[in-house]
């Protein structure tokens, strides 16, 4: 049980007067109920707040002034790793990718730095960091192609306290929303949500309350003030605080599109497949191989939408791209060539059983197309004709 110095209920009403006293203006939203801040001379509609279940969807912040020149996200990320440790935050190494002893299968937030701690009982650390993690959340993928600002990889650029009292979470708030001004994203274009949620992450049900910060219709991260339950020791205090670094950069240069600034100049597609690159890239980049469980999964199902639905394009000169993205963030454990290759061949296994189902040929093996369709035509005197026929099938 939560004591009253440490409820949700005593932290709303700190939250208030913290926010009060910069001269932010509390309101309810008409549509959830939620309590939310806003300043005074706010530019949107301050009727709903900007939770994306009552947004009607419109990005107000692309009608905001605009940048003289764009900023790239690895830029974006050095400017607040240089803010962050002027104000006394250590630099992170991000972890791996892939989760092996973790509750997911793949990292999904910053906070997870803790893993070990929370999960396994190893020692606390009162240290505060600031960590740019590579982050995957397969639940977007349905809705990438759909919706604009949606990936299922981002970098989460993060500040995570362990043992934070929760007016140093509040100091903390105050570094995120200096930051942000400094970048040009001004606090009187956000919109504060704060919302009191029931979390549990495999050691028992806890409070949380969360600040959710909305820039002109996008929300770009979010402040979560946490008591991690221990069956051993007392509950943890966590000030965790996420940024998704993409959606930063797409506020702060207002292109027209999320992905503007996330795909090669040259190239020409959907939403969806470069997405699946991106993903496929960190993870193959992370050491990550296809599997039928695990990780493993993950990088076989992007592979599968690339392999049944966009082989043809340039698939093999848009991964490598991604590889340099991610190199930005973590250190490669493959180098890029082995990488482009292992995406490859995971990728063309889709293409191979296509054309082994359509002409009921003998299975392929662990071999690019180019190999299976070699074998074929010299072992098993294939037609030439009907496999370039099938071939064309699988590009349209």
């Amino acid at each position: 049980m939560e004591s009253k110095q440490h409820s949700p209920d005593t932290h709303s009403r700190v939250v208030k007067k913290f926010l009060s006293e910069k001269e932010w203006c509390e309101h309810q939203c008409d549509e959830c109920g939620n309590t939310f801040f806003a300043k005074l001379s706010v530019k949107i509609d301050i009727s709903i707040c900007g939770w994306y279940k009552c947004d009607k969807g419109d990005r107000p912040f692309l009608t905001f002034s605009k940048r003289k020149k764009l900023l790239k996200p690895s830029q974006i990320s050095a400017k607040m790793s240089e803010y962050f440790r002027s104000a006394g935050f250590e630099s992170a190494i991000p972890r791996n990718i892939a989760n092996t002893h973790g509750q997911t299968d793949l990292v999904i937030a910053g906070v997870q730095m803790f893993d070990d701690i929370i999960h396994r009982n190893q020692p606390l650390r009162n240290d505060k960091v600031f960590v740019t993690q590579p982050c995957v959340r397969m639940q977007f993928q349905s809705q990438v192609e759909s919706q604009e600002g949606i990936s299922t990889s981002f970098v989460n650029v993060c500040t995570e306290q362990m043992g934070a009292s929760f007016d140093e979470h509040l100091q903390s708030v105050d570094h995120w929303s200096t930051v942000l001004s400094k970048l040009g994203l001004h606090m009187n274009d956000f919109i504060i949500v704060m919302r009191t949620s029931k979390k549990d992450w495999g050691t028992g049900e806890f409070s949380a309350l969360e600040l959710f910060f909305c820039y002109g219709g996008l929300e770009l991260g979010d402040a979560a003030y946490l008591h991690i339950t221990q069956s051993n020791r007392p509950t943890i205090p966590i000030s965790d605080i996420g940024f998704g670094l993409e959606r930063i950069t797409w506020a702060i240069n207002k292109t027209e599109s999320y992905f503007d600034m996330l795909m090669p100049w040259t190239t020409i597609c959907t939403r969806e497949m470069f997405d699946a690159c991106r993903t496929i890239a960190l993870l193959n980049l992370c050491g990550v191989q296809a599997a039928n469980k695990g990780p493993g999964l993950q990088f076989r199902r992007f592979a599968k939408v690339l392999g049944e639905k966009y082989y043809g394009t340039d698939l093999f000169e848009v991964l490598p791209y991604y590889f340099d993205y991610w190199a930005q963030f973590v250190t490669p454990s493959i180098k890029r060539e082995n990488a482009v290759m292992l995406a490859r061949l995971e990728i063309e296994r889709f293409v191979n059983l296509k054309i082994c189902n359509e002409l009921n040929l003998p299975p392929p093996r662990d071999e690019t197309t180019d190999e299976y369709l070699d074998r074929l035509v010299y072992t098993y005197n294939a037609s030439i004709y009907k496999l370039r026929k099938v071939i064309q099938l699988c590009k349209m």
